[in-house]
């Protein structure tokens, strides 16, 4: 029997707060995951700090 010692972590969440200034329409939202156009970004624009926005 194998034992789990303790889980492995594999990803990480960043959640800002948001002001409801700007949205995406309802079909570009589905599209892109969020009706956020700020936090409509990749890993690699979010690691190097990019998350304000584009």
């Amino acid at each position: 029997m194998d034992i789990i010692r303790s889980p492995k972590r594999v990803g990480y969440a960043f959640v800002p707060m948001q002001r409801m200034e700007k949205v995406y329409s309802p079909n570009k939202a589905m599209r892109a995951g969020t009706i956020f156009p700020e936090l409509n970004i990749t890993i690699d624009e979010y690691e190097r700090g990019l998350y304000n926005g584009k």
